[in-house]
């Protein structure tokens, strides 16, 4: 299958390249999951996704932003459902959303589980750094293939000390 590429006019009025991932339909609307490309031709790894129409010659038209949580978490979950069963390690990437609603891909380092707690945990990273920043830990919902679902915030002094515990031990190995 031949790559696809579509222009989207920005609100400056100008134009941005996009490669099409994918597109898909519900039951009223039509979506394409696409990454920028820029002037070089280099594409971003950045994942996003917009509503569209179908013009006469069959072309996307009509570019409209998504508007709802709802809209953007069933979105999410096709991208999730097609990096399990085409990605390859894909499952140690999940995105989550910043206190803008932008959204951020993020790259799982480690993943344990403590008994004790009945949890099982992850340490990431934002993904679009070139070394490891910063490092997060959360406990997880694990989905069908080993993906991340949703975070849950580590609420006890106990339960952060078996967790910082385990990072330690990553670092002396």
């Amino acid at each position: 299958m031949d790559e696809q590429f579509f222009k989207v006019q920005l609100e400056d009025g100008s134009e941005q390249l996009c490669r099409e991932i994918m597109t898909f339909d519900t039951d009223n609307q039509s979506y394409v999951l696409y990454s920028l490309v820029d002037e070089q031709g280099n594409e971003s790894e950045e994942i996003s996704a917009l509503r569209f129409e179908l013009g006469e010659n069959g072309e996307m038209t009509n570019f409209t932003s998504l508007e709802t949580e709802k809209e953007w978490e069933m979105v999410d979950e096709v991208l999730n459902t097609l990096i399990a069963e085409f990605g390859e390690g894909e499952e140690d990437f999940f995105t989550i959303s910043d206190e803008n609603g932008e959204e951020i891909v993020c790259e799982v380092i480690h993943r344990f589980t403590l008994e004790q707690f009945h949890k099982s945990y992850i340490l990431y990273t934002f993904a679009d750094q070139e070394e490891v920043g910063e490092i997060f830990a959360a406990a997880y919902v694990p989905g069908e293939n080993g993906e991340v679902q949703d975070l849950i915030p580590i609420e006890s002094d106990e339960e952060w000390a078996k967790v910082e515990a385990e990072l330690q031990s990553l670092n002396q190995k």
